[in-house]
């Protein structure tokens, strides 16, 4: 990602519902295969930028928790829902 693009991603997951116009485009950038979903991969791509030491596991455990269909997969939706929970700032705090 460029810069402009990492703050642009970056900024709703540490500002939450401060932040909710930037959503709909940090979902859009990290979701590179433009399926309408963010996958745990896409996810953990851009997360070692932030936390060095995230893996898959802890991603996977905070998705959990604003996955609703159980797929594994953030839909807009479920991401919005992650973000305005604060998982967001939780993953990048590497809280669990």
């Amino acid at each position: 990602l460029s810069f402009d693009s990492f703050a642009k991603v970056l900024r709703p997951f540490m500002l939450g519902n401060h932040a909710s116009e930037d959503i709909p485009e940090a979902f859009r950038l990290l979701d590179t295969d433009h399926s309408g979903t963010i996958d745990i991969g896409e996810l953990a791509a851009f997360m070692p930028v932030i936390v060095p030491d995230a893996n898959p596991y802890i991603l996977l455990h905070h998705v959990q928790k604003a996955d609703k269909n159980g797929d594994y997969k953030l839909n807009l939706s479920e991401f919005t829902d992650l973000i305005y929970k604060g998982i967001g700032r939780d993953i990048v705090l590497g809280r669990l």
